[in-house]
Order: structure tokens, then sequence, then C-alpha cells
């Protein structure tokens, strides 16, 4: 099976719109024509989205470099994510959520990372940005934002 669907959060959307024009890459129909049998429920878009221009819930069917953890055998990263640890809380939603992805449970989006190593270039650190773990893989959870 293409997707891990134990990774899949029941606040995923599932998309069952076959008159789409985007379903063939779209990551939401996707995973919905390939539903284990034990899924029998959950939450979807309907097909009033259809209605519209475009679609906000549309999500590419491609895998993405995912990354966690913030400690890592650089020193001076290390530090670094000591000195912004109060501005990556905020932006990751509180310090429960912080240590999920500070201790490797919870995966970064692309765009969270991208966050992140500007948070850094504006505290003056030039090198990339090393996160503890990467894969590449499918993200499931929503995109947050933190603004």
């Amino acid at each position: 099976m293409k997707y891990d669907f134990t990774q899949i959060p029941p606040s995923w959307l599932y998309c069952f719109n076959i008159s789409c024009c985007l379903k063939d890459e779209c990551l939401r129909y996707q995973t919905g024509l390939q539903l284990p049998d034990d899924h029998l429920f959950g939450r979807t878009v309907f097909p009033t989205i259809l209605k519209k221009d475009s679609c906000e819930f549309f999500r590419k069917d491609e895998p993405v470099v995912l990354a966690t953890g913030f400690v890592t055998s650089n020193p001076v990263a290390n530090s670094m994510f000591v000195a912004l640890r109060h501005q990556l809380t905020a932006y990751l939603g509180g310090n429960g959520t912080y240590y999920l992805y500070r201790n490797g449970k919870r995966w970064l989006s692309p765009s969270q990372q991208e966050y992140i190593r500007q948070l850094f270039r504006k505290a003056g650190y030039e090198g990339d940005v090393p996160f503890a773990r990467t894969v590449t893989g499918y993200y499931f959870l929503e995109e947050h934002s933190g603004k």
C-alpha cells in the first residue's frame, strides 16, 4: 500500500469527488481510493467545493522531506535551538507540542522547516539547519502557519 494509514490522523479530510479535475494528483482523493477495509467513517470534502474556481483543500500527492528533532550533533545549531526556544514554542503551538517536535515524536512539514530556517537566519546562523532526523514521506497533518 502506498500510504501508511497509521500515520493519517482522524482529522484528515478525505475526498471522493470523482468529478474533480485535480483528483489524479490530490493526496486527499488518492488516500480515499486506498482506504483500508477497517476505515468506515471520517471527515471528507463535500462536493460543493466543485462550485468554486479552486480547491482550498487540495494537497499534492507527492512525498516530501519531513524533519524532526532539535537535538543534533552540531553544537552551534543546538545552542540556536535553545536561544530560539520561545519563538519555536509560540510557532509550534505551546510547550507540549514543542517537545513532540524536539524529541522526534512529530514530523515538521516542509513549510515548518522553512519557517525555522528563517528564524535561524534572522538570528545570524549561516549554516544549514540540521534536524536530528529526516525522512521522505507523506505529511498528513494540517499545515500550521503559526501566524
